[in-house]
């Protein structure tokens, strides 16, 4: 396959070969997933069962808060836990990658197990006008979540990236299921497209990478394009999934995260999928938090943040 050449400005396009999904050259950092000898080698000699402590320092730690959806401002956000998120903007409710699972695994018994409960139910949630998918990964699509949102939100759209509209049209309960190539890129290799969502409002614009590897240049090109960014959603943990001789190409580390907040031109950052999932077993449950607030303390106060789960953010109104 010839290599496309792609403008200085335009995004690079994933290549699709032999009915799979590879990513486009401009991501150096795809290294590919790890061989069964690599993960053997893990198992054995490196992987941690569990860096959590007890339930009870766990507790005081990461607590609860019941959400206070704010649906008056004109921009703001309540983090449910990991990757989902709740967001006003302007006049729409957003929800990306609703995760209410109890384990994020094809069964009830086994698999990654949340040690942070939701911090609401499904039932719980104000009227939703649109839902982003970003992925296929347990972690990210949880279809009982899209069942019961669907069956509750009859008038909703569903945003799903290439190859998931099939699927997400037997469980969505016959709300609309739109399936888009996104513009900025891929970062798998399956059958599935990856993606990342940019949602443009009159005034206010909202980012939400999914899972990612870090890419300066295709990120510098979206702040470019559509930037700036008013408030964006980035993943900063799980970056210890994998052998640490591997190089990590499918999730960023808080100091990456940091880097993006700058490409994209986003005026405000939450931190994501941390704190939620037992996912990877070399990571302790605070680190990600942590490792962000040293990597963000260059920036101004709350520029770049993590909230409680449950806990609503909200865009300050600037002062005239």
């Amino acid at each position: 396959m010839e290599e496309e050449n792609v403008p200085p400005n335009e995004f690079a396009k994933p290549d699709f070969i032999n009915g799979r999904f590879s990513n486009p050259k401009s991501f150096s950092t795809w290294k590919g997933l790890p061989s069964f000898y690599d993960l053997i080698k893990w198992k054995l000699f490196e992987r941690k069962e569990s860096l959590l402590p007890s339930n009870e320092e766990i507790e005081k730690a990461l607590p609860l808060i019941i959400p206070k959806f704010d649906l008056q401002s004109n921009l703001s956000a309540t983090w449910l836990g990991h990757a989902t998120v709740f967001v006003h903007l302007e006049d729409i409710n957003i929800i990306t990658d609703p995760v209410f699972a109890e384990r994020v695994s094809p069964s009830k018994y086994f698999g990654p197990k949340r040690y942070r409960n939701t911090p609401c139910k499904v039932e719980d949630l104000p009227e939703i006008n649109i839902g982003v998918i970003s992925h296929n990964h347990y972690d990210h699509l949880d279809s009982e979540a899209v069942k019961q949102i669907s069956k509750n939100n009859p008038k909703m759209c569903w945003f799903v990236p290439l190859g998931l509209k099939q699927f997400m049209d037997k469980i969505s309960n016959g709300t609309s299921v739109n399936e888009k190539t996104c513009q900025r890129s891929a970062f798998d290799r399956n059958k599935t497209l990856w993606s990342g969502w940019a949602i443009l409002g009159s005034n206010h614009k909202f980012f939400y990478p999914g899972d990612t590897g870090f890419c300066e240049d295709e990120f510098k090109k979206l702040g470019e394009k559509y930037g700036p960014f008013q408030f964006s959603a980035l993943p900063i943990g799980c970056y210890h999934d994998i052998p640490s001789w591997v190089p990590q190409s499918q999730h960023i580390n808080p100091k990456e995260a940091v880097k993006i907040h700058k490409l994209i031109k986003s005026e405000y950052s939450m931190g994501i999928h941390w704190g939620t999932y037992a996912l990877a077993p070399g990571e302790f449950y605070l680190e990600p938090r942590d490792l962000l607030i040293k990597a963000a303390e260059h920036l101004p106060q709350n520029e770049v943040f993590t909230v409680k789960h449950g806990e609503t953010w909200k865009y300050p109104q600037k002062k005239i």
